[in-house]
Parts: structure tokens; C-alpha cells; sequence
């Protein structure tokens, strides 16, 4: 995922591989932006409720809305 991408609302997937595996394959939406185009972060409501902090490279663009 790009930092031109990361926008309020947006649904995205946890990429497989990352460091943390229970939230491998997981969608959300992302809640908040943090940061510049080079170090961007933002919080995302996962499927299950929970809101965690994410790289953008840890992320993908989802292919199909949820309602989270």
C-alpha cells in the first residue's frame, strides 16, 4: 500500500508474513493516518473489534467492502 492511498475509511488486509501472525489475512478499515509519505502508520479497525497500529507496507488494498 502506497501513502497516496491511506485514507479514512478505506478497507485494507493485514499481509501475510507479518511479524505478528494472528492478524495475517485480518481486513479493517483504516481509522487514522499518522505521519509523513516516507513513515506513515495508521490505526485500523480489524474485523474483530480490535484497533491496531500498522506499517503501510504491512498492508494491502482490500478487494471487497466490509462493514467494520
Amino acid at each position: 500500500m502506497e501513502w497516496y492511498e491511506a485514507r479514512r475509511g478505506k478497507v485494507v488486509r493485514v499481509r501475510r508474513g507479518h511479524w505478528k501472525d494472528e492478524f495475517a489475512g485480518m481486513s479493517g478499515t483504516i481509522q487514522l493516518c499518522w505521519g509523513n509519505s516516507e513513515h506513515a502508520t495508521v490505526d485500523v479497525l480489524l474485523e474483530d473489534g480490535r484497533t491496531e497500529l500498522f506499517w503501510l507496507p504491512d498492508l494491502s488494498l482490500a478487494d471487497e467492502d466490509i462493514a467494520v
